[in-house]
This record gives structure tokens, sequence and C-alpha cells, in this order.
């Protein structure tokens, strides 16, 4: 009530974490707009994607701001799409599926629901409390992940899950995403298929977006974005101002 009576809302809190990421971990606009062109060039090869084409920083910075410094190119926006799985008992899976994929670890988690009065803004509590809990319920470490699906509806928020996930230390995912790092073929491949950026986020089908593409990658389905040998896959998506978070464990069979 507080945060909607003052006007802030997903995006003008998107563009106070911008401001004090850089601040913090003395990262350039550039660095944290590279996650965005990241999404971009996995989308170009996504022919279920929402915006196929490719864009450069240098578009970022020039489109239009949305919530100072936070621009057009750097957010995701609504669309229409549809997912869906099929769920059944693992023993039973080999009757429904030539190469199943397991759920082999989930977790739901609350965190701050103010997050401006988080002990540490930069950091999303409901996703560490949830990524815990999966990778126990898993039995994994972050050094089995492969590939990750994170909730990017803007360049920055994507950056911080990839950090409270445990992928990447903490001020360190813009400068992955500037190096390549989280491209198909990179170190952590990330968002695969374009992320909420640029694959599009279709509201309530977005988190089983995140599901199913990395049921491709796992089956070995993903065309050209094919991570190689993928055999775990980490899921996270965000609810209400980033203070509810869901992650999930696939695993080949």
């Amino acid at each position: 009530e507080y945060l909607a009576y003052t006007g802030v809302n997903v995006r003008g809190l998107a563009a106070l974490l911008h401001k004090l990421y850089r601040e913090r971990f003395k990262v350039s606009h550039e660095e944290i707009a590279a996650m965005a062109v990241n999404s971009h060039l996995h989308a170009s090869s996504n022919p279920y994607a929402q915006y196929k084409s490719r864009i450069t920083v240098e578009q970022i910075l020039k489109s239009p701001v949305v919530a100072d410094p936070l621009r057009l190119l750097e957010v995701s926006s609504l669309g229409d799409g549809a997912a869906a799985v099929l769920l059944c008992p693992l023993e039973k899976a080999d009757s429904y599926a030539g190469m199943p994929v397991e759920v082999a670890g989930m977790a739901s988690a609350s965190g701050d629901f103010i997050l401006t009065e988080a002990e540490d803004m930069l950091s999303f509590r409901a996703t560490k409390l949830a990524a815990e809990k999966a990778y126990r319920r898993a039995g994994i470490t972050v050094k089995d992940v492969d590939l990750v699906e994170v909730h990017d509806s803007a360049d920055v928020v994507g950056l911080i899950s990839l950090e409270d996930l445990g992928l990447a230390e903490r001020g360190e995912a813009a400068r992955m995403a500037a190096s390549g790092e989280l491209a198909v073929k990179g170190s952590l491949p990330t968002n695969t298929m374009g992320g909420l950026k640029a694959r599009g986020n279709p509201g309530g089908a977005t988190s089983l977006y995140q599901i199913v593409e990395i049921c491709w990658q796992l089956r070995g389905e993903a065309g050209g974005n094919q991570v190689s040998n993928a055999r775990v896959g980490v899921a996270q998506s965000l609810g209400g101002l980033y203070s509810l978070a869901t992650v999930t464990v696939l695993r080949r069979v």
C-alpha cells in the first residue's frame, strides 16, 4: 500500500535497482544492457519469440526512458502466449515421452514485501530461500547447473536473480553478460530462448514457458539454441514486487 501510494511500480523499482547496482558495483550502463542484448540474440533464432530482432547496446541507450535511467529496450513487454507440460510419476514417464525430464527439486518462498525496507535491495531474499530449498531437494550444487532461465522483466532484475541463485558472484553478473558468458556457448547459458525480454512475457504462462524451454534443452530439442550436453537446468520466476519466487530444478533422466 505504501509503494502504491507513492507511485512506485515494478519499472520504478527496477530503475532504483539499476542506479544502486551501478553505484555499488562500479559497473557501466553498457555492461548491464548486455543482459538484454544476450536475450535478443537468443530470441533471434527462436521461432516462437515475440521479438526476433537482435539489438545493440547503442540502440538500448538511445531508446526512450521508461524510468530514469532504465530504457525501453531494457524491459520486457506483455504478449500473448501459452505453454503446457504433462506431469506424471517418474516411473510412468516412459509411457508418455521418449526422453522424460525429471522435476528434481522445486520450492517457492516469500521475501521482503516492501523492497525498499529490505536489508539489501540488491538481493531478492525470496529467490535465495527458494533456491536453497530447491537445490537441496534436488541434491545438486550450483556447479551442477548447465543452463538457467531467470525472470528478466528488466535487465538488472535478471542480473540480480543470477546472483541470488548463486550462479554469479555478487556484482559480477553484469560483467559476465558483457563478456559473453551468458550466451548459449558461454560458461552459463542464460535465457537461451530469449527470456521475458525478447521471447516475451505472456503473464501467467511466463513461468511455464521457462520450464518448457529447459525441457527442450535437456531433450536436445532446442535447435540452433541448443546447449551442448545439458543435463540440469534451473528456472526462477518472480512475483509481486520481487517479493515472491519459485525455483525449479529440472534434470534429464
